[in-house]
C-alpha cells in the first residue's frame, strides 16, 4: 500500500495499491522538505521526524482514514480482512498506536 503526498498537487494525498498489503510507505517527490510534508498531510496522520532530512522521516497513518479511503475507492469486502492482517503485523512490530499505523517515507 502506498500513499502518495505531492504538496504542488490540487489533492495533495492519494491512496494508491489499496490492495497490496506486504509493504506500506508514504510517496513524496524529490526535493519535498518536512515542511513541505507535514503541511499536506492534513487527515492522512502526521509527520514522525527528527531534523529536515524527509527521507528519515515515518508518518503516522491514520487507520480510520486508510479504511474510509479505501472503501471510497472500491475495496470489496475481503479488503477488511487483508488490512487487518496487516495491522496486526505492524502491531507486533510496534508500528500501531493511537489510531495509526507507521509508514516508511520514499523519496520518488
Amino acid at each position: 500500500m502506498r500513499i502518495a503526498v505531492d504538496p504542488t498537487a490540487a489533492q495533495p494525498a492519494e491512496l494508491l495499491d489499496r490492495n497490496e498489503f506486504t509493504s506500506f510507505d508514504v510517496a513524496v517527490p524529490a526535493g519535498s522538505s518536512v515542511a513541505d510534508l507535514s503541511a499536506v498531510l492534513g487527515p492522512v496522520g502526521e509527520l514522525d521526524a527528527e531534523g529536515e532530512d524527509v527521507a528519515a522521516a515515518h508518518v503516522r497513518v491514520s487507520i480510520e482514514w486508510l479504511r474510509r479511503t479505501a472503501h471510497a475507492e472500491g475495496a470489496d469486502a475481503g479488503w477488511d480482512e487483508q488490512f487487518e492482517r496487516m495491522l496486526a503485523y505492524a502491531e507486533s512490530k510496534g508500528w500501531v498506536a493511537d489510531g495509526t499505523v507507521r509508514a516508511h517515507v520514499v523519496v520518488d
